[in-house]
């Protein structure tokens, strides 16, 4: 399952990088993919300690909803920067393909 998720980013990025004329900035596309990866996981590390709170008792549901909210938000933002370096490569190919078939 994983990798044919990391074989459809490439695809998306070798689609992306072909279809937009000229190379590409890659360290702008990888800020942007951070900063996207950053914001998400806050927002569904809120979300988790919010319904770590909510389901449990108060002492219990505080320190388990903000250790697993951490944790989440942490392997999120990982997983969006590998996610992102994935799309980068697919769209380096593109670029590359680009230059092979346009000249």
């Amino acid at each position: 399952m994983a990798f044919s998720l990391t074989i459809i980013i490439i695809l998306i990025g070798i689609s992306y990088g072909f279809s937009k004329k000229g190379t590409e900035d890659y360290f702008h596309i990888l800020l942007k993919g951070l900063k996207i990866g950053l914001v998400l996981g806050l927002i569904l590390g809120l979300i988790s300690f919010l319904i770590g709170g909510l389901s449990g008792g108060i002492e219990s549901a505080i320190a388990g909803g903000l250790i697993g909210g951490f944790t989440g938000s942490i392997v999120f933002i990982v997983i969006m920067g590998i996610v992102t370096v994935e799309f980068i490569i697919g769209v380096l190919i593109g670029d590359i393909i680009e230059k092979v078939l346009r000249n």
